[in-house]
């Protein structure tokens, strides 16, 4: 049985409408974001550790959140905190 990150990875590389960089940012955010708690992610992170543009992140991430694989929970200080849409652990993204 597949664990649930390794379905909603799947899911995710094969749906043609997932730009390259926003394959690479969730990839990255995949090893930090859960189903079940939101965890806090600063852009600026994210950009200087995958050596992107800030607005290319920011685009990939909203592309995330219109396919409903990335929630956006709260905001905390300049962070914004995300998790993994639990509705998307046994289906197609």
């Amino acid at each position: 049985m597949l664990h649930h990150h390794d379905v909603i990875s799947r899911a995710v590389s094969t749906d043609r409408e997932i730009t390259l960089e926003a394959l690479r940012v969730f990839t990255y955010l995949s090893r930090r974001l859960h189903f079940d708690h939101p965890v806090p992610v600063l852009q600026s992170e994210l950009a200087d550790a995958l050596g992107m543009q800030r607005p290319n992140v920011n685009r990939a991430i909203k592309l995330l959140e219109t396919k409903q694989i990335l929630l956006r929970e709260s905001k905390l200080g300049r962070a914004i905190t995300f998790r993994l849409n639990p509705g998307l652990e046994g289906s197609r993204a």
